[in-house]
C-alpha cells in the first residue's frame, strides 16, 4: 500500500528554505529514489512541510538511507530528529 510521509519543521522561513533548497539542490542531481511517487514542498504560517508519497514504507526507509541524502543533510546542517515525518496511508494520488 501507498504511504505519504509529512515532515513539518517550525522556525525562521528563511532559514528552513535556505536548509531546504541545500538538500532539494542535491537530490535533484540524481533520479527519482526507487519507489518514490511524488515530492511536495510547501509554506506554511509557521515554516514548511515536505510531503512525500511512496510505493511501500520499505521504499520510505530506504530512501531515508540513502548515502547521498544523508550527506545532504548534513550538509544542510539538519538532523535526523529535525526530519522525523508522520506516516499516513495513501487512498489516492492523482497527477497530470
Amino acid at each position: 500500500m501507498a504511504i505519504a510521509r509529512i515532515i513539518s519543521r517550525e522556525g525562521d522561513q528563511q532559514e528552513l528554505e535556505r536548509q531546504y533548497g541545500i538538500v532539494s539542490d542535491r537530490m535533484n542531481e540524481l533520479p527519482f529514489a526507487d519507489g518514490m511517487k511524488a515530492h511536495i514542498a510547501l509554506r506554511t504560517e509557521n515554516g514548511m512541510q515536505i510531503i512525500n508519497v511512496w510505493e511501500s514504507e520499505q521504499h520510505a526507509d530506504a530512501a531515508m538511507e540513502r548515502p547521498e541524502f544523508q550527506e545532504a543533510l548534513r550538509e544542510a546542517g539538519i538532523s535526523r530528529a529535525d526530519v522525523q515525518p508522520k506516516q499516513h496511508d495513501v487512498l489516492n494520488v492523482r497527477t497530470s
